[in-house]
């Protein structure tokens, strides 16, 4: 089932509050004939509840397939795609495999 996806309001947006904040740029893949928007984050200097840190943490988010792409804003302004989920085991793996060169050592999540 699809749903609406609010875009950035800037690309490389910072997100968070002033201890943690993390960049977002989104882009878009082709896979199977079909436009696949994906969110990219990079979080740096991350300091974590047990007192561990990490100098740098990245993903992509892959949010589905584009179904109909900016098509309306909300009332804050903000720019809508409709976007459908990726179910399918086998298109999962593929589009991981396609991401896997570019996103080494970072995770690929799927929503």
């Amino acid at each position: 089932m699809s749903h609406d996806y609010v875009h950035l309001q800037e690309e490389g947006e910072s997100i968070g509050w002033e201890i943690r904040f993390y960049n977002a740029l989104e882009s878009t893949l082709e896979y199977d004939g079909k436009k696949v928007l994906l969110v990219e984050v990079d979080a740096t200097d991350c300091t974590f509840c047990d007192g561990s840190y990490a100098q740098n943490l990245s993903g992509v988010n892959v949010e589905g397939y584009v179904i109909r792409w900016k098509y309306r804003e909300n009332e804050q302004g903000q720019l809508i795609s409709e976007v459908e989920p990726i179910r399918e085991k086998s298109d999962r793996q593929a589009i991981i495999s396609l991401l896997s060169c570019q996103y080494m050592g970072s995770q690929i999540n799927f929503f």
